[in-house]
């Protein structure tokens, strides 16, 4: 998530100069240090904080080791051009080695982060290994890069070095395709990331009956900058390869560095606000597995739960609260959230959301009835925390609307007197 595009490091053939795209270093070349700068201190400030957090350790540490690759992959395009001059020829390797491996690191970072945040108990993904490969061919090329002869790195380098160096047109093309691959990758990553909060809203019905507050909309927000600033990043790289162009427009480059910018501090923004919602706060019970094989449920303590289940609706209504969730009904009936779920979803036959919204149509049914009570009302009443989601929610189980309902009651009613009012005459 480099805030610039980068286009200084991009491999050239060995007949080529070694920055084959270059900007004039200008006001706007000066910007796109500044925000890189400004990225790196964003992010260690973020890494700072999570690091601080002592609950839900496991979160706030992946979210540190994402903030940890953004700051890496901003720092050759900050302090590149504050090293002495005599140091430049360091550049294409240390380029390599930072930029390129961090680089890699980026969208496999935010989805581990992603994977810790929406599971029940901050499980990471299994085989970690593999999420790193690219990334540690990217180190392994860099630290190949550095040893060798300084005169490689120069704009043009002698024929006698190249001749006596004749793998360093294979490692050019490694850079040069580890790089490219940055950009499948990330696309991979986005459909993993996607269908991963796909699973994790479904997931959520089971552990709570109101679920917009835990929905983590905001990944797809990040998702979709995310998207936008990879297709930019990926107009440069076909621009790099243009050997019709020799310039990137500068306000293209600071553009780019801002949209870059702007995706780190939302980011980083939301990030830094979140708590697993799967998992149950501290003073809680343990989450429910994912799985009841291993369950010692009996029929007859499904029966009871069952029942204290019934009860706790109808005569306490706790479904009136609209932050109620899978352990706050665990605490009320005295019973574990693993077999609460596992009643419901096979003895039930419905998730926790279903269950208990149930409830709340069917009070919103009987309230629509029989009072004159606005719909507004009724839907803080009986323990919706948006009109929208009653309306969604009372529209799937009746097939109207709650003011459509109202008035076809009304209609039957006054039909219903007349037709009284006929048999009298």
């Amino acid at each position: 998530m480099s805030v610039s595009p980068g286009t200084d490091r991009i491999a050239p053939p060995p007949s080529g100069p070694s920055r084959q795209i270059e900007t004039a270093y200008s006001m706007d070349q000066i910007i796109a240090e500044m925000i890189s700068t400004a990225t790196i201190a964003i992010a260690m400030l973020g890494v700072t904080f999570c690091l601080m957090q002592t609950e839900y350790t496991r979160v706030s540490q992946s979210f540190a080791l994402f903030l940890a690759a953004v700051a890496v992959n901003n720092l050759p395009e900050a302090f590149t051009r504050l090293a002495p001059s005599s140091l430049d020829l360091y550049a294409q390797p240390t380029d390599s080695l930072l930029w390129l491996a961090s680089s890699l690191c980026l969208a496999p970072l935010f989805w581990i982060y992603v994977v810790t945040l929406t599971s029940t108990d901050a499980r990471r993904p299994a085989r970690l290994y593999r999420h790193f490969i690219l990334p540690a061919l990217a180190v392994l090329t860099g630290l190949v890069m550095i040893p060798a002869p300084q005169e490689l790195w120069a704009e043009v380098p002698p024929d006698d070095i190249i001749a006596s160096f004749g793998w360093w047109t294979l490692l050019i093309a490694a850079v040069a395709l580890l790089q490219i691959a940055a950009y499948p990758q990330m696309a991979v990553y986005l459909f993993l990331i996607i269908r991963r909060m796909m699973r994790y809203r479904l997931r959520l019905r089971d552990y709570y009956a109101s679920t917009e507050e835990h929905e983590l909309r905001w990944i797809y927000i990040i998702g979709g900058l995310g998207a936008l600033f990879w297709i930019s990043q990926a107009l440069v790289l076909v621009l790099a390869f243009d050997p019709a162009r020799t310039t990137i427009p500068p306000l293209f480059v600071a553009i780019t560095g801002l949209a870059g910018l702007g995706l780190v501090f939302t980011t980083i923004l939301w990030g830094m606000r979140q708590r697993p919602p799967l998992m149950p706060d501290p003073e809680d019970a343990t989450p429910p597995p994912d799985k009841y094989e291993k369950s010692a449920l009996s029929t007859e303590a499904s029966t009871r739960i069952t029942r204290k289940l019934r009860v706790a609706m109808e005569q306490d209504h706790l479904h009136r609260d609209p932050n109620l969730s899978l352990w706050t009904l665990a605490k009320h009936i005295g019973a574990s959230p693993n077999y609460i779920s596992q009643t419901l979803n096979e003895a039930v036959g419905e998730s926790f959301f279903d269950f208990v919204n149930g409830y709340r149509i069917a009070e919103a049914k009987t309230r629509l009835s029989t009072t004159d009570d606005t719909v507004l009302t009724i839907t803080y009443d009986v323990g919706f925390n948006a009109r929208s989601s009653f309306y969604n929610a009372f529209k799937r189980v009746t097939g109207q609307t709650p003011t459509e309902y109202r008035k076809t009651l009304s209609r039957r009613e006054g039909m219903d007197d007349i037709k009284g009012r006929l048999r009298e005459a």
